[in-house]
């Protein structure tokens, strides 16, 4: 499976503290939208914990959001409470997510 980031900002810090949290706690759940064009998901929210997943040797459960349903949503003033710092809607944010980070999660990681 693989994963783009719509943004790639993370802080080391933040890191190593969502790394432990998901020591307790186990696979994280991260809202997505299928790209079948890229052949990823591009993930609305989680790059730390979406990073933390892949140093755990995690993979992360999709939870699958329709592009249809949610493309013209204004980033900053939407439903889904996304924590981007953008402007636009989120259609524009992922609508290229081809040169974003991508991380590679294989079929046989352990949850």
């Amino acid at each position: 499976m693989r994963i783009a980031l719509v943004h790639d900002h993370f802080s080391e810090e933040h890191l190593a503290e969502v790394i432990e949290e998901m020591k307790k706690r186990g696979a994280p759940k991260i809202r997505a939208v299928w790209m079948e064009c890229y052949d990823h998901w591009a993930a609305l929210e989680g790059c730390h914990r979406i990073r933390a997943a892949k140093e755990l040797g995690y993979v992360p459960e999709i939870v699958e959001l329709e592009y249809d349903d949610i493309a013209d949503m204004d980033i900053r003033d939407n439903e889904l409470n996304l924590d981007i710092d953008n402007d636009g809607t989120i259609g524009e944010l992922i609508d290229d997510t081809r040169n974003n980070i991508i991380i590679e999660f294989d079929d046989d990681d352990e949850n």
